[in-house]
């Protein structure tokens, strides 16, 4: 399926989409989302030293780089943080964050260059993009990384669908996110899939892992 969400074309009033980033928030912080990405990324930080670079591609509101930030700096941990999205007005509506930098740019034509970044990250981002584009951007990140790259999206299938349906009155107040939710699950690719395109970018050593309510989280370590 290749139905384009509300948010990529542009939809809706800055209220509209304000409230979208914010559904988008609390299905990230209570239905998993966040921790597909750090149950792998907090353990590879914990056995590092000195400043870390963490690139977070299609960060929305850039709220999984605000809870790695707050989460680091408990610990007295120096990263910095880069939040990279391609739409300027869902950076204009991310809350300001002294440990966050907020980047307007394209996942594709990543403004960093090759092993000044750690580790990429991304969430719900993937299924954005068609397979000849996620092959690119895996291929792309994984070589540019000096550590590895830790992506998480939805898991496609008739569950996760029912499953959306269900949770939508909670967390879904939006009509851009009750439309958007369904197109994504829709759009998303299984796990064998997503490491097929790993394999064809070339990365040998990725694994995809399950996590609970419809979550996979591909990890590829360089060292």
């Amino acid at each position: 399926m290749d139905q384009p969400e509300l948010l990529d074309m542009g939809d809706g009033s800055l209220e509209d989409v304000h409230k979208s980033l914010r559904d988008l928030e609390r299905i990230n912080r209570y239905l998993g989302g966040v921790a597909a990405i750090t149950a792998h990324l907090y353990p590879r930080l914990q056995r590092e030293h000195g400043t870390i670079n963490l690139v977070d591609i299609g960060t929305g509101s850039a709220e999984t780089p605000r809870v790695i930030t707050r989460w680091a700096a408990r610990r007295g941990m120096s990263l910095h943080l880069y939040a990279l999205d391609f739409s300027a007005r869902h950076l204009d509506l991310a809350p300001q964050s002294a440990h966050v930098h907020l980047i307007q740019g394209d996942a594709l034509n990543l403004p960093f260059a090759p092993d000044s970044v750690d580790y990429y990250l991304s969430s719900l981002f993937i299924h954005h993009l068609p397979p000849d584009n996620v092959i690119a951007l895996l291929r792309d990140t994984y070589a540019r990384a000096l550590r590895g790259i830790i992506m998480s999206d939805l898991v496609r299938g008739t569950l996760p669908l029912l499953g959306f349906k269900l949770i939508q009155p909670v967390f879904a107040r939006s009509y851009i996110t009750r439309y958007d939710g369904e197109v994504s699950v829709k759009r998303a690719y299984t796990p064998s899939e997503l490491r097929d395109m790993a394999h064809q970018a070339g990365i040998s050593n990725a694994r995809v892992h399950l996590h609970p309510l419809f979550r996979m989280t591909l990890v590829a370590d360089k060292c």
